[in-house]
């Protein structure tokens, strides 16, 4: 083919290379998922109470139905699947795969044995600073959440969804797709893991400042774990065991 020839041929179009996004892309995504979840979790709750609370609308019901320990186990379970959909998106348009982008790795018999063992270590120290502070062990958000699902024979749905949905969701958002980016820029591992915590406290507004403290250390452990694993199911393993640890503690306090 001639000089000519091949200056007329038509160019081939440029690849797209797969790409992690930045800080600010990965805000965005996140703030995106959170907020899909919130959306789902509340027109869960209010479709519910449309269906199943009969009479004239009252302010004060609506609040008591959506406090419910059942109303909340089932609204996050609502929740999860919008999320984990915005966080499929972005790691679409990032062209990654879903699983490598999220570290979805299985992790080891001893990563778990020494994640579980770590849980069950902050939970006593926690413990520990709640008594030494004057707290109660419990905050009051979760002895009603428990006590309102055990009393209505809804504790398995309760269990389901704090100790699987809550989990998966939030560690695929942070733990997964916040720290994948955010340790790819200026923050470093290390940053990553510290924000991601703060922002993960935060979202607790519904705790005292106290227990939102105590997420924050929550936060760390999970972030350490993920970053020293490579394995977000890690963190979701984690999650779910202190999730049950913590309502079987309130089982235990209000029985």
């Amino acid at each position: 083919m001639s000089s000519a020839e091949l200056a007329a041929a038509p160019s081939l179009p440029a690849l797209k290379m797969p790409k992690t996004w930045k800080f600010f892309g990965t805000t965005l995504w996140g703030v995106g998922a959170f907020a899909a979840m919130s959306i789902a979790q509340m027109a869960a709750i209010l479709i519910a109470f449309g269906f199943l609370v009969r009479g004239e609308f009252d302010e004060d019901i609506l609040a008591a139905f959506a406090n419910h320990g059942a109303t909340l186990a089932g609204s996050v379970l609502v929740g999860m699947p919008a999320a984990l959909l915005v966080l499929w998106l972005a790691t679409c348009t990032a062209r990654r795969s879903f699983a490598s982008y999220l570290a979805l790795r299985r992790p080891t018999p001893g990563q778990i044995v020494c994640a579980l063992v770590a849980s069950v270590a902050l939970l006593a120290m926690l413990d520990g600073l709640s008594w030494l502070f004057g707290y109660p062990l419990s905050p009051d958000f979760v002895l009603a959440s428990v006590r309102t699902a055990r009393d209505s024979g809804l504790i398995w749905l309760l269990v389901l969804g704090f100790c699987v949905g809550a989990p998966i969701a939030e560690e695929f958002i942070f733990r997964g797709f916040l720290f994948r980016g955010w340790s790819a820029t200026f923050l470093g591992p290390t940053g990553a893991i510290v924000l991601s915590a703060v922002v993960f406290a935060v979202i607790h507004l519904q705790y005292a400042w106290f227990y939102i403290a105590g997420v924050a250390m929550v936060g760390l452990l999970f972030g350490y774990l993920r970053h020293r694993s490579g394995s977000t199911w890690l963190t979701v393993i984690a999650h779910g065991f202190y999730n049950l640890m913590a309502t079987v503690q309130a089982w235990w306090i209000i029985s």
